[in-house]
């Protein structure tokens, strides 16, 4: 039988401590379409590095719905949209790719979360709309 709610829109303040919040209702959408432990970790992982960046660079207004999300399950596909009004940044382009051969203690800062988002997502777009910037990401296969 199939969850009643094949969609999930979520608003968020520019503030860290809102992706906990996030991470539950996450968690709770995919149990109710009965996905595996892992496919919520990795879809968790995924948005928890995007908006992490999207709060600490984006320079957000301090609103309610400074970052919205929109889930949905169509055609066993997860499609994941956020956006926000920070300033234009791709971060599939922009983010420097990060060094995975040399030791972690010589390693520089940064690119690992943009390439935990590649690595765990079927698809990932980015689009300058406007004033907002708007991140799809697709995970096929959606299952247990």
């Amino acid at each position: 039988m199939m969850p009643e709610r094949q969609s999930l829109n979520l608003s968020l303040r520019s503030d860290l401590t809102e992706i906990p919040r996030i991470a539950d209702e996450i968690t709770a959408f995919g149990e109710a379409h009965g996905w595996s432990l892992q496919w919520i970790s990795n879809t968790n992982l995924a948005l928890d590095e995007l908006i992490t960046n999207s709060i600490s660079y984006g320079h957000l207004d301090e609103r309610d719905d400074a970052i919205r999300l929109m889930l949905s399950v169509e055609n066993d596909q997860l499609v994941i949209v956020m956006e926000d009004d920070g300033i234009a940044f791709n971060p599939f382009e922009e983010a420097d790719s990060p060094d995975l051969d040399s030791e972690i203690e010589d390693r520089m800062i940064g690119g690992l979360g943009v390439f935990f988002v590649k690595t765990l997502t079927s698809d990932y777009r980015y689009q300058r709309v406007g004033e907002i910037n708007r991140i799809t990401l697709v995970q096929d296969s959606v299952q247990a």
